[in-house]
């Protein structure tokens, strides 16, 4: 399908948390109503953009968006690498050639979002996030342990809050 043929799907929010090891990706219909949410693990070390753009690339394509969400790595509260960084800003230069929307968000903006249901770590948004979302396709890891390494799957729900935010913030 040629890109002149495709067209947007007006409700379709494609919410996109990068982070180290691939991305995590929500699909949504409003606050409450999640499509499809997944995580896209590269098993390819050193990751490379190049890679990740090209998986998200297909993902924006296949879903067809009206907008896309994504972290502001350069608010306040986000603790991302210069990779992760320029991933990110890689992804709203395709969005900006294929004249894409992309709202950015806060891990502050996403906190005072969920501060209003009394959660404020990212394993108590989870929580909330699944209390709430009826049909999610993974269920909530247990809650980790200091010193043990964030669960994959917690991806999926980071994206899936990037979009609940986005819903009540706009």
């Amino acid at each position: 399908m040629s890109q002149e043929t495709k067209t947007r799907k007006t409700n379709i929010v494609l919410a996109l948390f990068v982070n180290a090891r691939g991305f995590g990706i929500a699909v949504l219909e409003d606050a409450l109503t999640v499509l499809n949410a997944y995580n896209v693990v590269l098993h390819s070390y050193p990751i490379c953009n190049n890679k990740v753009l090209e998986k998200i690339k297909e993902k924006i394509d296949f879903y067809l968006p009206s907008v896309v969400i994504l972290e502001d790595a350069s608010g306040y509260g986000s603790r991302k690498s210069k990779r992760v960084k320029k991933m990110i800003s890689l992804i709203e230069e395709y969005a900006q050639k294929t004249s894409l929307p992309i709202n950015k968000y806060s891990r502050n903006d996403i906190r005072f979002v969920f501060s209003s249901f009394n959660a404020h770590s990212k394993y108590e948004i989870a929580k909330v996030i699944t209390e709430n979302v009826k049909q999610l396709p993974v269920s909530l890891p247990k809650k980790r342990k200091s010193h043990e390494p964030e669960h994959y799957s917690m991806s999926i729900f980071d994206a899936i809050a990037l979009g609940i935010t986005h819903y009540y913030q706009s």
